[in-house]
């Protein structure tokens, strides 16, 4: 049941932002600064807030809103830049990817396990290297670091964010930073200590897990591929 309801949000979420895609370019100018605004303090709120969690599937609820709240910062800044597709699209496509692969393995972990505190998957790394490692590369990248496809739209928002206010930018790149130590927290603690738990991958999560990882490093190494599919879609 709770792995179900951490599917749901998140399928809520990416619906939510497809949604708003098509109300955006109708949205007077006025809201930019607003949906700006708001997009930072939820992602400070959550953020911080994540940081005391226990549940994997509360990470995964946090994760969702968090990035959800990046949407909201991108969509203000695209409107107070007069680019009302160009962030916005990015951060769903990512967030779909990098997002879904979270989502994924945390539900699968649950669902194996039936465990749901984050310190009961401590040291997973010594018995299942290739589950820590696709979820490595989500919280990587959905952590904003460089060579991973979330952070080519956080660089755009970050480069948006300034010409709009300095400000505004130093506020985010903050917020960002407490987003990063949500997503750390999760991988020092599969990383570190020994872990009595054995968990068999299925061959259909390997293969959609493998494929997401390469994406999203992909994306990351190659942004030009983002560029060209924002191109063909605006």
């Amino acid at each position: 049941m709770k792995g179900a309801i951490a599917i749901i949000v998140f399928l809520l979420a990416l619906a939510g932002m497809i949604y708003f895609l098509q109300l955006q370019p109708e949205i007077d100018a006025s809201c930019g600064l607003p949906l700006v605004l708001i997009g930072i303090f939820a992602i400070l709120l959550f953020s911080w807030s994540g940081l005391f969690q226990k549940s994997i599937i509360s990470y995964v609820i946090f994760s969702t809103i968090i990035q959800t709240a990046y949407f909201v910062l991108d969509a203000g800044s695209a409107i107070m830049t007069g680019k009302p597709l160009w962030f916005t699209i990015i951060q769903v496509l990512n967030f779909a990817i990098a997002g879904g692969l979270f989502m994924l393995v945390f539900v699968f972990l649950y669902s194996s396990v039936r465990k749901n505190d984050l310190t009961d998957y401590a040291g997973l790394y010594e018995k299942n290297k290739f589950l820590v490692f696709l979820i490595s590369i989500s919280c990587l990248s959905l952590g904003g670091r460089i060579g991973f496809n979330i952070f080519v739209g956080e660089f755009l928002l970050y480069s948006a964010l300034f010409a709009i206010h300095p400000a505004l930018a130093m506020l985010a790149i903050f917020a960002g930073l407490i987003v990063f130590l949500f997503y750390f927290r999760i991988c020092y603690t599969l990383l570190v200590r020994t872990s009595e738990i054995t968990i068999p991958v299925p061959l259909p999560l390997k293969f959609l897990g493998t494929a997401l990882g390469i994406i999203i490093v992909g994306l990351g190494v190659i942004p030009q591929i983002l560029f060209t599919i924002l191109e063909m879609v605006t």
